[in-house]
């Protein structure tokens, strides 16, 4: 399901990205077209105003200067005395030249150009356009002057086939960039939809545990009760009787306290859950959490042990209940996971502008691999499970009670063997 949702977000990701490049692509190759564009047309008024410069103060004109004007198959100068034309344009323009140079003439005519021209006796009047003729595209120069008495006309060709040839290429150039962009684009997308989808896979994963789990844990006291009920339906009897109810009553309580627990997250997470800040003071707090507790130690052959450093002040601003619960999670962990004989420690400090609340233990420890994964929902240590008090949510309990505190909590290898878990509190002025 994922993989699909992945193959559709790249693509509509590359979509949109290339749609943005095309455009952006589009944008530079009209600017760099209309620059190439205004360059040549600069280059062919440079020229054209040297000719009309030249035909007005020139006595005569001679070939070597009608050569620097004309170029065979390329631009052609055209230039008539009073209708007629010139001597040099009749010895050097070839045939095709003179047939351009009618095409532009009736061009000009039917067009209309020559009437919007007014004739001044000492200016030059002129006009330019764009022509196209046998695959071939100019701009034209038609021009006419009075020198002398005399009526003098040129026609000027600047061939610009050079001009759209470049920018064929630079099309080509800017396609083949575009499409290359695309194969760029979608693997950039299709790795970016992965690492975005990653959470989401990862939570779809915790929350199929999460219901496979918890199903498994809500089935096995439904089963006690539902072959409890059915012994004391079908088969009566005072000595089983007894027994029958101690499991469902014990059962009934493992499921209270895993409801109670999945209700605890969830209003945490949803912060749903209210908190009641005061000024506490985390060393009573402990001392009472270490009272509580000690006899219970003893019972389990367990030495329990408080150490509350003498140098700060533990006045904390808190939920004390809630902080409370917090390190009865992690104690009754080591409670229940420390073997007899071993030690169990209580620990503050503050440092750093830090409170620094522990509790050490001498058990069995925790590996590296299970350490990052052992504050999920549901989670917990194979060798852990046939503890069936604990359903693997006090250390998420106590991890988000920590950070509604704005602290954290962490675990890490106790010297000599076991675990110690630290929480971390702000010293709040």
């Amino acid at each position: 399901m994922f993989h699909k949702i992945q193959i559709k977000l790249s693509f509509i990701c590359c979509l949109s990205t290339t749609l943005i490049v095309l455009i952006i692509i589009l944008c530079c190759l009209n600017v760099s077209e209309k620059n190439m564009y205004d360059q040549e047309k600069t280059l062919f008024f440079l020229k054209t105003n040297t000719i009309s410069s030249d035909l007005s103060l020139l006595e005569s004109i001679n070939i070597n200067w009608y050569m620097r004007n004309f170029t065979i198959d390329k631009n052609i100068l055209y230039i008539e005395v009073n209708g007629s034309p010139a001597t040099l344009s009749s010895l050097i323009l070839s045939e095709k030249d003179f047939t351009l140079i009618s095409k532009i003439k009736n061009f000009v005519k039917n067009k209309e150009i020559d009437k919007n021209l007014v004739y001044n006796a000492s200016d030059i009047t002129q006009k330019s356009f764009e022509f196209a003729s046998d695959n071939h595209k100019f701009f034209v120069m038609h021009a006419k002057s009075y020198k002398n008495e005399q009526e003098i006309t040129y026609i000027y060709l600047y061939n610009i086939d050079n001009f759209y040839y470049n920018v064929k290429k630079q099309r080509i150039l800017f396609l083949g960039i575009w499409c290359f962009s695309i194969l760029i684009l979608y693997l950039f997308s299709y790795i970016f939809t992965a690492n975005a989808l990653k959470p989401v896979i990862q939570n779809d994963e915790k929350q199929r545990h999460f219901i496979a789990f918890a199903s498994h844990e809500l089935r096995s006291p439904l089963a006690v009760f539902k072959t409890g009920l059915s012994v004391l339906k079908n088969k009566p009897d005072s000595q089983k009787t007894d027994r029958i109810f101690s499991l469902m009553e014990t059962e009934m309580f493992r499921m209270e306290r895993l409801i109670q627990d999945l209700l605890c997250l969830t209003k945490l997470e949803n912060t749903k859950l209210s908190f009641y800040f005061e000024t506490v003071s985390l060393a009573e707090l402990l001392r009472s959490i270490y009272e509580k507790y000690i006899v219970i130690a003893k019972r389990r052959n367990l030495t329990l042990s408080l150490s509350i450093s003498a140098n700060c002040n533990y006045d904390c601003l808190c939920d004390r209940q809630r902080m409370e619960q917090a390190i009865v999670i992690l104690l009754d962990n080591a409670l229940s996971y420390t073997p007899p004989g071993q030690n169990i420690t209580l620990n503050i400090f503050c440092s750093h502008k830090k409170y620094y609340i522990q509790v050490i233990d001498t058990g069995i420890g925790i590996s590296n691999s299970d350490k990052e994964k052992i504050f999920d929902k549901f989670y917990q240590v194979n060798s852990s499970r046939n503890h069936k008090e604990h359903f693997g949510l006090g250390l998420s309990i106590a991890r988000e009670i920590c950070y509604k505190h704005g602290g954290k909590i962490s675990v890490s290898d106790t010297k000599g063997g076991g675990s110690t878990f630290t929480i971390k509190l702000p010293i709040r002025q």
